[in-house]
């Protein structure tokens, strides 16, 4: 995995085109093809043993060694727990998708009388409404950090964006609103894959698809080997779906502060999809489906991780 440093969190032409000069320039990954998310038929490791719709998340979520919370979920049906560290993760990853689906719809709703400043200021008033609900969503954080959180990634995504839009306008005043759109935001938030040839679910959603073809992924965590193993699993994914190779991802991890008014420091790394990687995720996948097949506990792992969602139901079953 590597540093990429300069690109903000929410990508822009200039950003993804100095990632994909970088990925050029490496050496060409020697990847198995027997690896390739196409080769799902047949006796593969790709191919899958059990049908049972996995979420790429329920294989790599990190919480537990022992892979316990998959079964207390999947064999046990105990619904997950939620916590303020979940509430947290999900409201990033909110507030990336929606403030981007948001500008998107403002550029079409206000074309063609349209500049970053107007279309900066309608997403600052579309923010306003979407403030005051938000603690009952997120009701296991403070009011008050949640709206600032929110607030703090909406207003980046707006600020980038509109001045995006406004390069993209000076160079002729004659685009079609969908090429303004792709020379503005090249970025498709909680683009949907079907992973059900492999085993997981059909309904997957990797964080975000950067034109022209990478893959993106949004950790709020502490850094893992294991989540380079999540761009594995939606790299093959979308390899079963598209036939098309994919031999780098983006993993952008989040270091959020602990009180509102502090820095969002943002973490880019260009990850290779290796041979190694997939087999991982490939047998995580596998020990997990066999969890769920069997219906056989797992056991505790000897020490178990405060922010694992099952840890009190856990320690008493």
């Amino acid at each position: 995995m590597v540093r990429c440093p300069g690109l903000p969190f929410f990508p822009t032409w200039d950003s993804l085109t100095r990632i994909l000069r970088e990925i050029h320039e490496k050496p060409s990954l020697v990847i198995d093809e027997d690896l390739r998310g196409w080769n799902w038929r047949g006796e593969t490791q790709v191919a899958p043993s059990s049908s049972f719709p996995l979420g790429v998340s329920d294989v790599t979520n990190n919480f537990c060694e022992k892979a316990r919370d998959i079964y207390l979920k999947y064999v046990l049906k105990v619904k997950q727990p939620d916590s303020s560290l979940l509430q947290r993760g999900r409201l990033v990853h909110q507030a990336f998708a929606d403030s981007i689906s948001t500008f998107k719809r403002l550029v079409y709703t206000l074309y063609p009388d349209i500049d970053g400043d107007k279309i900066y200021d309608s997403m600052v008033e579309t923010l306003s409404p979407i403030l005051e609900v938000l603690p009952d969503r997120y009701d296991m954080l403070d009011p008050g950090y949640a709206r600032w959180l929110y607030s703090k990634i909406w207003k980046q995504s707006a600020r980038t964006y509109s001045a995006e839009l406004d390069e993209a306008k000076s160079r002729t005043p004659y685009y079609s609103v969908e090429t303004l759109l792709s020379l503005s935001v090249p970025v498709i938030p909680e683009f949907p894959i079907d992973g059900s040839l492999l085993g997981l679910s059909r309904t997957l959603r990797v964080d975000a698809y950067l034109l022209p073809g990478l893959l993106m992924e949004i950790k709020t965590r502490k850094p893992s080997p294991i989540y380079e193993a999540s761009l594995a699993g939606y790299a093959l994914a979308y390899e079963s779906q598209y036939y098309t190779p994919v031999d780098y991802g983006l993993l952008v991890y989040v270091a959020l502060p602990e009180e509102e008014g502090g820095e969002i420091h943002v973490y880019p790394r260009i990850t290779p999809i290796t041979s190694e990687l997939r087999s991982l995720f490939l047998e995580e996948r596998d020990r997990r489906h066999s969890i769920i097949e069997y219906q056989g506990d797992p056991g505790k792992p000897h020490r178990c991780p405060l922010t694992c969602p099952y840890y009190q139901v856990c320690r008493r079953m």
